[in-house]
């Protein structure tokens, strides 16, 4: 089974994104130092997104 959405912490630390399971959107954020990290199981992610973008 293949899952339609990951989660992804910052190289940073602390923000989390919930993000789409695709090449286009993964391989980026992995390149730029994301990793994955598992569901949490006790909140809501802070980010649900597909691609990254500039708050608007």
């Amino acid at each position: 089974m293949v899952a339609d959405h990951v989660y992804l912490q910052a190289p940073y630390g602390g923000e989390i994104r919930e993000v789409e399971a695709t090449p286009d959107v993964l391989v980026p954020l992995l390149v730029q130092g994301w990793y994955q990290v598992p569901a949490p199981a006790d909140r809501e992610p802070v980010a649900s997104v597909g691609i990254i973008k500039d708050a608007e």
